[in-house]
């Protein structure tokens, strides 16, 4: 591959390949979405029906791909939502997929929801990287491509989670001026519930 790339960032559409943005969600963290499908054979045969589905979290309108030019490979995915948000969730349509969609709809996502609703804040919900890109500054591209765009929206600020072991991570976010303002204990990756598995973070938007 090509070290010199072309990467162009730009909203996804229903003609983009759903199966491939599935891949790279269920890669995103190896709780969560093991967890919901079990494996990545059942990932690849669910999402992408949800993700054309007007009430899901990860809906298209919610996302923005980066894209290799040059070899025409989605090479990373980020999801955002803000304020303008509308979702009601059907319950009962999301359940028939899998019923492990139970735990994290009712706990989390539906809480999350309602706090972007009320807010002036846009909520990056997952940074997903092709790992032949990794390294190759594609994740800098999407959240710096995000923090433009809603600047020009005049939101006052971006707000994301982060597991607390992915060091890298963090360090992509800090480098792009995210603070770490609160710590989030689950129990989800960490068995020691006195340490934190999630960072909350932010980054002020200057308009």
């Amino acid at each position: 591959m090509n070290d010199v790339l072309d990467i162009k960032i730009r909203k996804a559409t229903i003609n983009d390949n759903l199966k491939e943005i599935a891949e790279l969600i269920y890669c995103t963290d190896d709780y969560i979405y093991p967890y919901w499908f079990e494996s990545l054979e059942n990932c690849l045969k669910e999402l992408p029906q949800l993700l054309v589905e007007d009430n899901f979290f990860f809906n298209i309108n919610n996302l923005y791909l980066a894209i290799d030019d040059l070899n025409d490979r989605i090479c990373g995915v980020i999801c955002v939502v803000d304020k303008n948000i509308c979702l009601e969730y059907d319950y009962d349509k999301l359940r028939k997929y899998n019923e492990r969609y139970r735990f994290t709809v009712d706990n989390y996502i539906m809480g999350l929801i309602e706090e972007v609703k009320k807010s002036e804040f846009a909520y990056i919900s997952n940074v997903c990287v092709h790992k032949d890109y990794r390294g190759k500054h594609v994740g800098k591209k999407l959240v710096g491509n995000i923090i433009e765009l809603y600047a020009e929206k005049c939101f006052k600020e971006i707000v994301l989670d982060v597991l607390a072991d992915n060091p890298g991570a963090i360090r992509l976010y800090e480098n792009l001026g995210f603070k770490q303002f609160t710590e989030v204990f689950k129990g989800f990756n960490n068995p020691n519930k006195e340490k934190p598995d999630v960072f909350s973070m932010k980054v002020e938007i200057d308009n």
